[in-house]
């Protein structure tokens, strides 16, 4: 472990050769050992009683597939969150995250070193270097992790971080997207976290985008809303969701949403790998590439479905269900006689809807 700091240390200054260095020492030296000592960690036998024989762990771990380390990786709730702390898959997943947006990196530093000339080249060193830097210093947190909660073995890897934002740092964050990084209006400090509050305001204006969803009002008050929540949304979706193509599972999608939740309203850190990956693991629903009979694509096309179920998501939504409360009746029973005072959902011409129809 010690040669794995000393080769941090050593890259650590910003330049393109160091760059290059790091990409190739990620690429076969670090990523493969990382993957091994994971594997000495969550894989070794444990005995559920004193009677109970060890079988010998197997020899490898590898990547997990990308739906299955967003399922294992991801928590929605703290209790969740505690859980995984001390599953393997959860390590394992953090690490095919990992293992996927170094290799990215990687693959763009590769490109940097055979590209002539190489657009803004000092800002894509201090960039694409200093990201990669740190995510590799951040994977010995993992190990730690991993080691403290399923092996009860705290200080093995001696690394921690800290696990919240401060208002400041994100604020500073918000500085960097609206000026940009090298505009010399703000610092030149990473960012990463940031990101997961912009990546859920994606996700939530895409569903609500591709069903014309927004709010109800009251027709003879159309200054009188109320805001439609996205559990709402989401749970008039998942009634008709075998009539819906998505390209990215939509329970996928609603966990990525949830997950956000720890970073929007606590400033929770989760590794700083994991936005990437998302952000990846999200694309096909916000730019669809697959092509028609002659080749054409439809830049919404990540949601399909027939009119009919469109229409029938969005009077789900026009006439909630009501609980069986003596309230809910009477208020029921008014809507009933004096329809005037219901809130509907305001009229969309399907032509706007962010969706790709089927019919």
């Amino acid at each position: 472990m010690n040669s794995y700091w000393n080769k941090l240390e050593q890259l650590r200054e910003p330049t393109a050769d160091n760059m290059t260095a790091l990409g190739a020492w990620v690429h076969d030296e670090a990523l493969p050992w990382l993957w091994s000592e994971l594997a000495g960690v969550i894989l070794e036998p444990k005995k559920k009683h004193p009677n109970a024989t060890a079988q010998p762990a197997p020899a490898q771990l590898r990547p997990m597939q990308e739906k299955d380390a967003v399922r294992h990786g991801l928590f929605t709730s703290t209790v969740g969150r505690n859980n995984k702390r001390t599953e393997p898959a959860f390590y394992r997943a953090q690490l095919t995250m990992l293992d996927s947006e170094a290799r990215r990196y990687c693959r763009s530093i590769d490109c940097f070193a055979s590209e002539r000339p190489v657009f803004a080249a000092d800002a894509s060193v201090h960039t694409v270097h200093l990201a990669l830097l740190e995510m590799m210093g951040l994977a010995i947190v993992l190990l730690e992790d991993a080691a403290r909660e399923v092996a009860q073995v705290p200080g093995y890897f001696a690394a921690f971080r800290r696990q919240h934002e401060s208002p400041f740092e994100v604020f500073k964050g918000a500085e960097q997207i609206i000026y940009g990084t090298y505009s010399g209006m703000t610092r030149m400090d990473r960012a990463p976290y940031t990101a997961v509050a912009v990546l859920r305001t994606a996700v939530e204006l895409r569903l609500r985008g591709a069903f014309g969803v927004s709010v109800l009002i009251d027709p003879t008050r159309p200054e009188d809303f109320v805001p439609i929540d996205m559990s709402s949304l989401f749970e008039s979706i998942r009634k008709r969701q075998s009539d819906i193509d998505f390209s990215v599972d939509l329970h996928d999608v609603w966990k990525i949403y949830r997950w956000s939740n720890f970073y929007l309203h606590a400033g929770h850190r989760d590794y700083p790998w994991v936005a990437g990956f998302l952000l990846q693991y999200l694309r096909p629903l916000f730019s669809d590439h697959r092509t028609g009979p002659n080749g054409e694509w439809n830049i919404d096309g990540g949601i399909r479905m027939k009119r009919e179920t469109w229409r029938a998501v969005r009077a789900t939504l026009q006439s909630p269900s009501l609980n069986s409360t003596l309230a809910a009746k009477l208020v029921g029973a008014w809507r009933v006689l004096f329809p005037s005072n219901r809130r509907q959902l305001p009229a969309v011409d399907e032509a706007h809807a962010h969706c790709m129809f089927l019919d």
